[in-house]
């Protein structure tokens, strides 16, 4: 069993994924991940429309975030977001562990012939407050690492533009 396969297990039963839900969404989330490559997060979420819209399956690796939906009338599951992490630019959550659950916000510019950003929301429900503190760690760690570029998220200001450039 390759990277990619052990991480999805491991993410999905912490999550408490159905095998059922995972069979259905599995071929559609691992369509343009790598083998090599590790799943940091998976976990059903709720999108912006509401729960009417369908189930959700958001899931992260190091360099991939895909979005699967599975729509409640008919039953089929089609593709969200398939983007790279770093086409991912306004990244914002908040945690609750009261809700629980945590609230992500984030835009990505879909495809090469897009002609402006889309923005996205989703709530990702948690069974307990330890997993509302568990994602918001891998969240911290997938989009705050060290040695990223920061300034997507913050203009440097003159002392750290004085920094960089000397």
């Amino acid at each position: 069993m390759d990277l990619f396969s052990r991480t999805m297990l491991a993410s999905s039963a912490e999550a408490g994924l159905t095998t059922t839900a995972l069979a259905r969404h599995v071929p559609l989330l691992g369509r343009n991940i790598p083998a090599g490559d590790r799943v940091s997060l998976l976990t059903g979420c709720i999108g912006s429309d509401g729960l009417g819209s369908g189930d959700h399956i958001l899931m992260l690796t190091s360099q991939r975030l895909v979005v699967t939906r599975q729509s409640r009338l008919l039953g089929r599951v089609r593709l969200c977001l398939d983007a790279p992490v770093s086409a991912v630019e306004n990244l914002r959550w908040s945690a609750d562990p009261n809700g629980p659950g945590v609230e992500l916000d984030f835009t990505v510019l879909e495809g090469p012939d897009a002609a402006e950003p889309h923005r996205w929301h989703f709530w990702l429900p948690a069974s307990h407050a330890k997993r509302v503190w568990r994602i918001d760690a891998l969240l911290a760690r997938e989009f705050r690492r060290p040695g990223a570029n920061s300034t997507r998220e913050r203009p440097q200001t003159g002392f750290e533009a004085t920094l960089t450039a000397a």
